[in-house]
């Protein structure tokens, strides 16, 4: 990387960028230096470059499963990009091979959560994703329901049809997405509008028949079942609740699931019978 680096990472995190940012830690028998960067988008595209050929392959795919699972890692390879084991799991007396240790450092911009439908759900749900760290937006077609008053610690505010204002989102892998709107005519024009989407979380409140009338009428339309397999419905952990604040945990708690990779018990269907819904 050139000398203007440090300008051009604050730039990238100003841009709300996602980028994993490699660093050459030990090269040992090979053309590069301790201190070396690459820096590596969410895409595999990356600025700067560390030998080129299969390893640097190797490491810009390394950096990009890294950057995926939002913390800083370690890793080595040999001069074919073949992965080492760590060093703690190496003996004092390996041998002299070449090898190089890189830092894999992901730089991420706070992760966003999209809330469609601002009703009573949605108030506690904010605050929740906001002590969280979150970046919060709520959408809804209802002015007086999307107001500074009602959710004072949004980030942003939409008041629009939720069909138009989920399209000019952007949405990203670090974008989660829940639909706690009023009724299912407006989650099917939403889910319409994010089936390509890399979001890692959808999630939509609904009784077991709601959900499956909205599959129903989704996969009609040619919604295909990947996409519908990827949907939290209903919504949330199963922790029993009933009140609105309840309900809200049990959707947050879920979301950090998700994103941390944890084994709770979610409420949604996962094997769903598509073609009966429930009387």
């Amino acid at each position: 990387m050139t000398a203007d680096l440090p300008q051009r990472v604050l730039t990238l995190l100003g841009a709300g960028t996602p980028f994993c940012l490699v660093t050459v830690v030990v090269a040992r028998g090979m053309a590069l230096n301790p201190g070396q960067k690459l820096i590596v988008f969410a895409d595999g595209t990356t600025e700067g470059a560390l030998g080129g050929g299969r390893l640097e392959t190797a490491i810009r795919e390394a950096a990009v499963c890294q950057l995926r699972r939002e913390d800083i890692a370690v890793a080595r390879f040999n001069p074919n990009g073949e992965p080492l084991p760590a060093r703690r799991a190496l003996r004092q007396a390996e041998s002299d091979d070449a090898l190089i240790e890189v830092s894999l450092e992901p730089m991420l911009p706070p992760p966003r959560l999209i809330i469609l439908g601002a009703g009573h759900i949605a108030v506690p749900l904010a605050r929740f994703g906001k002590i969280l760290g979150f970046e919060i937006v709520v959408i809804d077609d209802r002015a007086r329901f999307a107001s500074r008053e009602r959710f004072p610690d949004a980030d942003d505010l939409v008041v629009a049809p939720f069909d138009e204002a989920i399209t000019r989102q952007a949405i990203t892998p670090w974008t989660y997405l829940v639909l706690v709107t009023r009724g299912h005519e407006h989650d099917e024009v939403a889910l319409q509008r994010v089936v390509a989407s890399p979001a890692p979380y959808i999630g939509m409140i609904g009784s077991r028949r709601r959900v499956l009338l909205v599959f129903q009428r989704l996969k009609a339309q040619g919604v295909p079942d990947h996409f519908l397999d990827r949907i939290y419905a209903p919504i949330g952990l199963d922790i029993g609740g009933r009140w609105p604040e309840e309900i809200a945990l049990a959707i947050m708690a879920e979301i950090v699931k998700v994103r941390r990779g944890g084994k709770a018990q979610s409420l949604a269907l996962r094997q769903r019978p598509a073609e009966q819904v429930p009387a």
